[in-house]
């Protein structure tokens, strides 16, 4: 085992990723540092922020009432982000290496992720600043004992809902849902879950022996995915369940050679661990509007259209930032085959913009909060259909860098590069840009109106506009090709 684990840090060293752009891993490196310090900074300061958030109640029930919400969405956020390492084991197979060895160590290779890290700066300070300064030491090291079993247990629970949620993704949709009414009932003071979860948690920590319920539900959970790991272990099966259940848009094929490339498209999404999971992420994002949408954002324009954009183009932005690299691997064919570039781009052009649409067809309820959400929203749909698509397929005509995609999202750079930043520059700053002179004249609606104005005309101008991009992937076809293959 330790030696698989030496492997696996050496794999990550040597990754030719790591090896190919300077740039990127500066940048991640920093990103990374970022946001572990704001983390563990969060945690030391955590018992200020608990007594200003509920100043007549004690910082530690408190406290305990808020790892109820961390761990509900806890496990969500692992679902959608935390990459399991089942296929690190596939180049020891052919090796006197000992089966249960093999099972085990994507188990215990999963301990070594962002999320438990985060999850320790954010508590850990929290515990030695708290916990042990105001409670007796059996407490203290039973809390910290609990608090830790339910991080392993999400972590070791993932592996299960992975597997069957991915068969059934309607139960990740219902337990969102059974997260938002217990989350309600909690805020409406129907029924204080957060506190049932603050009480246990005291009392698990009040007796040693009740402390080891959560150690035991940990191990339970460690053992339930190593069962499923042995007994889905073998790939026959794996190939035999992937040929059951291949997704069709034969449908799409009555539309002619759009539709056609239509259905490919979404068979790449549906049928790959990456695009997949990315979808996924991007439906998760959906709920941006509860954060931003109240006192004091909602009467910042700045931010309703930053919030407009994002959620109008939720789904679209998130997959097609990675315009062509999607099809890194199979990029050749495009070069021998008798698709026309123009019908290649036109229809990602399409499918980006049913995605918009559809985004924001399920995000206009909110504007029940308030009336101007839907017009700003409404105009930023027709400048994502119309501009940020363009944006963002010029953008990805530089992409160079090829995407595994088997792989998961979670932690994973590949196909990012440098334009990947740059391009956020004009996706954000023409709105703002327009915005800025009707902002000070007094007439904000007017900006908005000349946004959605400036989307309908490159809408209608989009076949043009699609032939510049795929002017542009002519010229380049080589050079993309040339990157995709290293």
């Amino acid at each position: 085992m330790y030696q698989l684990l030496i492997h696996f840090w050496k794999e990550k060293l040597r990754s030719p990723f790591w090896q190919k752009s300077i740039f990127i891993n500066i940048l991640l490196g920093f990103i990374g540092i970022y946001l572990a310090l704001n983390i563990l900074m969060l945690g030391f300061f955590a018992d200020k922020i608990v007594a200003e958030v509920f100043p007549n109640q004690d910082v530690l029930a408190a406290f305990n009432r808020l790892l109820f919400y961390y761990f509900g969405f806890d496990i969500v956020i692992r679902f959608f982000l935390q990459q399991l390492p089942v296929m690190s084991i596939q180049p020891y197979l052919a090796l006197p290496v000992k089966k249960s060895t093999l099972l085990h160590f994507p188990l215990v290779r999963s301990v070594f992720n962002f999320l438990n890290l985060c999850a320790l700066l954010l508590i850990l300070p929290f515990f030695f600043k708290v916990v042990l300064s105001t409670q007796t030491p059996l407490y203290s090291v039973s809390w910290i004992v609990s608090v830790i079993s339910f991080i392993a247990f999400n972590n070791f629970l993932n592996f299960t809902a992975k597997k069957y949620f991915v068969k059934k993704p309607l139960l990740v949709i219902l337990w969102i849902f059974a997260l938002s009414i217990f989350i309600y009932l909690d805020i409406a003071k129907i029924i204080s879950v957060s506190s049932l979860f603050s009480n246990a948690l005291g009392l698990l920590s009040q007796t040693a022996l009740f402390a080891l319920l959560p150690v035991v539900l940990a191990v339970v959970s460690y053992y339930v995915a190593y069962e499923l790991l042995r007994r889905n272990a073998y790939i026959e099966g794996v190939e035999k369940q992937n040929n059951a259940k291949s997704t069709s848009f034969q449908f799409l094929s009555n539309y002619g050679l759009i539709g056609t490339l239509i259905g490919s498209e979404l068979k790449l999404i549906f049928r790959n661990k990456r695009p997949k999971s990315l979808l996924y992420l991007s439906l998760f994002f959906l709920c941006y509007g509860f954060i931003f949408y109240h006192e004091p954002y909602i009467d910042s324009p700045y931010m309703l259209s930053f919030v407009g954009l994002f959620l109008t183009s939720n789904l679209a932005m998130f997959y097609y930032q990675f315009a062509f690299s999607w099809e890194s691997s199979f990029y050749d064919m495009f070069l021998v085959h008798r698709i026309s570039p123009f019908n290649f781009v036109l229809a990602k052009y399409y499918l980006f913009a049913i995605m918009c649409v559809l985004s924001y067809l399920v995000t206009l309820p909110y504007a029940f909060i308030d009336s101007k959400i839907a017009f700003i929203n409404t105009a930023m749909l027709f400048y994502n259909v119309g501009i940020t698509s363009i944006i963002l397929f010029f953008a990805g005509s530089f992409s160079t860098s090829s995407i595994d995609l088997g792989r998961a999202q979670f932690m994973n750079y590949q196909g990012t590069s440098a334009h990947h930043f740059f391009m956020m520059i004009p996706l954000l700053g023409i709105p703002a840009l327009i915005l800025v002179p009707f902002y000070y004249a007094g007439m904000l609606n007017v900006g908005f109106f000349v946004i959605a104005i400036l989307g309908a005309i490159a809408i209608l101008l989009h076949r043009q506009l699609v032939g510049f991009i795929s002017n542009r992937l002519v010229k380049r076809k080589y050079i993309m090709s040339s990157g995709f293959r290293k």
